[in-house]
């Protein structure tokens, strides 16, 4: 069998791409590895549990499990590895159940940002709210109704592509030819048979392909900004307004102040979410109506949006210490009861 050139195994080619993952991305794993960490301990051991907490908690489990699952992404774009027989067959074995996963838990993220900002805005609405917790039972459907409905909604992911592993160079370098599953195509790179996929998988495809982008994107994001809106008006009336008098002669003064600072760290994280997200939703679009035949113009945005929603998923943790006094105080006796001096 012919032996491929070195150029050819490369699995990202152009030079932005590989910039973006042998440089940025690397230092936005660091970044939000250690952040995410960080806000899942403190929130997770909050003394005064509340439905926000439990919310963001699990937001930054999701962008944990996001970066993990993009780090061979990250490997392979570094020559030595991306040569490395082994490597190979892990990664064209499993590369495209990663990315479903990676889409799984952004979506997941999507809605549990969006069910906080619905959450908040009620609280503005009605102070006396937050003297409520939901019972254990409650939030475990809750949580467990998004995971669920989001995987439902992204799992197209894990077989949009057809993808074919074939051998070079009597078995030592391993490449895959990979044709969007709801298109006709050849069989394999040296079977020009041809693969004509059913009505039902090319609509099934195309239907899942749009819904997505409508329903884990573009809908979240409206909401979020409209919800975003709705609460900063809301306080700026809630203590103007006669009729919450009784209510706040109710609440102490650090009952305020709490509320107002998990408010403020909602709208902080609603507005980043709504920023790095939105472009994607757009090329998701386009990838489906340009009929998947795309340039490298394309794959360049691509990749800076791609980019964008990574960055999402690292600045959480400093959103949280800039917004939130309260939080960055039970950060340091986090880290101080754990590591004393």
């Amino acid at each position: 069998m012919a032996c491929l050139k070195k150029a050819q195994l490369l699995f990202f080619r152009d030079p932005l791409s590989r910039f973006i993952w042998q440089y940025v991305f690397p230092l936005q794993f660091a970044l939000g590895l250690l952040g995410n960490s960080l806000n899942l301990w403190v929130l997770a051991s909050d003394e005064v549990p509340n439905i926000a907490s439990d919310m963001l908690a699990a937001v930054s489990f999701c962008d944990l499990a996001f970066l993990l699952v993009m780090l061979p992404h990250c490997l392979a774009a570094f020559d030595t590895i991306a040569y490395d027989v082994s490597f190979r067959y892990f990664y064209l074995n499993t590369k495209q159940h990663m990315s479903a996963v990676a889409n799984w838990m952004s979506a997941a993220a999507i809605w549990l940002i969006l069910a906080v900002s619905i959450e908040r805005y009620l609280i503005v609405r009605s102070p006396l709210r937050a003297k409520l917790y939901w019972q254990r039972g409650k939030m475990v459907v809750v949580l467990s109704s998004i995971f669920v409905t989001t995987g439902l909604l992204t799992v197209y992911h894990h077989f949009e592509w057809d993808c074919v592993i074939e051998e070079f160079c009597n078995g030592t370098q391993l490449l895959d030819f990979c044709y969007y599953s709801g298109m006709r195509h050849q069989k394999t790179y040296r079977n020009k048979d041809w693969v004509t996929p059913s009505n039902v998988k090319k609509v099934y495809l195309r239907f899942s392909t749009f819904l997505n982008a409508i329903l884990v994107v573009f809908v979240p994001i409206v909401l979020v900004i409209l919800l975003n809106v709705l609460m900063i008006r809301q306080l700026k009336i809630n203590w103007t307004s006669p009729r919450l008098e009784s209510m706040r002669g109710a609440m102490t003064r650090s009952q305020v102040r709490q509320r107002q600072r998990v408010t403020v760290t909602v709208i902080s994280i609603g507005l980043c979410f709504s920023l790095t997200q939105g472009p994607s939703a757009f090329m998701a679009l386009y990838e489906l109506f340009s009929e998947y035949e795309l340039g490298h113009t394309f794959y360049a945005i691509f990749s800076i949006t791609n980019s964008l929603v990574v960055t999402g998923k690292t600045i959480n943790f400093i959103l949280f210490c800039l917004s939130s006094e309260h939080f960055r105080q039970k950060c340091f006796k986090a880290i101080y009861r754990k590591f004393p001096k």
